[in-house]
């Protein structure tokens, strides 16, 4: 395989008679402005205008180097991709023995550190993979091509009872995804370290389940082992919600509410939500621009009331769970809970996404948002907690391991070649869970 996984439209570089190598400062300018724009304002907050301003030049100037904005998200996502090429390339054997455990722990070590390096693109990543852009399939394809590396070192240590290439996925899309927490400050004052060693336990039990307790004692690894999770106030909503909107409004005057507020949904799920204009939403409801502004007094009005809707699911779904037990032989009830949480994740992924990223100046949507994910994890600490353990064990940071897995893996499983049906992907899911948290690990 390449170590090249990216393929870049033709431009102007400093190899080209055009430019010259006298541009290839000139390049970097561009590139390095861009990263910090991209950090401050997104990828889709980020202007090819905004990017020349910041570079000292004009657009005509930057277009020499690079056709578009695209093109400059490729180059970095270029340089990240080939760090992340070089770590797989390293990885030593892996297996139920010190030496795997080692191999894995200095894996997932080298790319927490990567993701350090290059933190800017990945939680941009994050954004743009969820997103319709012209970028989105070349990230689709890095990490095809990423997995695929990593399932043929799977392959070489003979595992039991899952496919490769569905382990590599796993793999790759939890410590995406847990480093994608640490980033956005989402881990509960945990450091680094002591997440990197948490998430070993879990992926050499969910790996190789048959490993001794003795393997896992092996390392010296920062687990803190105790703590709880406290929920933040949650913000005043009063006549913001949609029961507070409709309360007094005609039968046909609530219809047209709710239709807003779904399209409104549908829309910030597609494009996200600072791509999304209140065109969209009327467009996508079938009504007039008079017509939302008769109920709405701005887009973020309408994301506060989605917000609200998103944040009293979530609760709901945060008391399901602590009925649930992921331990149980009879997994009727964590498939029920799995995949009412899977709908619930595709229907509020645009309102989830506003608050993650930050993209909406609300403080009523941070803590919601806040609140929403403080419940959950407060939850899945609860499902985690009571099973007795021989092994290092972090209670809540195998409850953010576990949040990763409900609220990445399913999606993970639809973005294969080909895709994962609902009911592969809960499967996948559940047996994630129960080898990695459930495994009765020999002495």
């Amino acid at each position: 395989m390449s170590e090249n996984p990216i393929y870049r439209r033709a431009s102007y570089g400093p190899s080209s008679p055009e430019v010259g190598t006298r541009g290839a400062s000139t390049r970097r300018r561009i590139i390095e402005v861009s990263l910090e724009l991209f950090a401050e304002h997104g990828f889709f907050g980020t202007s090819v205008d905004a990017i020349a301003k910041a570079a000292d030049m004009s657009r005509a100037t930057l277009y020499q180097y690079f056709p578009g904005k695209d093109e400059i998200f490729l180059e970095l996502l270029d340089e990240c991709g080939r760090a992340l090429f070089r770590v797989a390339r390293r990885i030593g054997p892996l297996g139920p023995t010190e030496v795997g455990f080692d191999n894995l722990n200095w894996w997932l070590g080298e790319w927490s550190w990567v993701f350090e390096k290059y933190s800017t693109m990945f939680v941009q990543w994050a954004v743009v993979a969820t997103s319709e852009s012209t970028v989105k399939p070349e990230i689709n394809r890095f990490v095809a091509n990423y997995n695929e590396r990593v399932s043929r070192r799977l392959e070489e240590s003979k595992l039991a009872g899952i496919e490769p290439r569905l382990a590599a996925m796993t793999m790759t899309a939890l410590v995406h995804r847990v480093n994608l927490f640490i980033h956005t400050d989402r881990v509960y004052g945990r450091e680094t370290q002591s997440i990197v060693d948490a998430l070993s336990v879990f992926l050499q039990l969910f790996l190789f389940p048959e490993t001794p307790a003795s393997v896992l004692h092996s390392l010296k690894l920062r687990t803190v082992g105790t703590g709880v999770i406290t929920l933040p106030d949650r913000p005043s909503t009063e006549g913001l919600s949609l029961a507070d909107r409709t309360d007094e409004l005609t039968k046909r005057a609530t219809n047209t509410v709710r239709a807003l507020v779904e399209a409104g949904a549908q829309q910030f799920r597609a494009k996200g939500y600072h791509r999304t204009s209140v065109d969209d939403i009327v467009d996508a409801a079938g009504f007039a621009r008079g017509t939302f502004y008769k109920y709405f007094s701005e887009k973020q009005d309408l994301l506060t009331t989605l917000c609200i809707e998103s944040a009293n699911c979530a609760l709901e779904l945060a008391q399901d769970l602590r009925k649930i037990n992921f331990a149980d032989p009879d997994d009727t009830g964590s498939r029920q809970w799995l995949k009412a949480f899977v709908a619930y994740m595709e229907h509020y992924a645009g309102s989830i996404d506003a608050w993650t990223e930050r993209t909406a100046d609300s403080k009523i949507v941070h803590g919601l948002g806040a609140h929403g994910q403080a419940s959950l994890d407060a939850s899945l600490l609860t499902v985690l907690s009571p099973h007795p353990r021989n092994y290092p064990f972090d209670p809540i940071l195998s409850a953010l391991i576990l949040r990763a897995i409900v609220v990445r893996l399913p999606e993970a499983a639809r973005e294969m070649e080909p895709p994962l049906t609902l009911d592969e992907s809960i499967d996948l899911t559940l047996t994630a869970i129960q080898r990695g948290f459930f495994t009765a690990v020999e002495d």
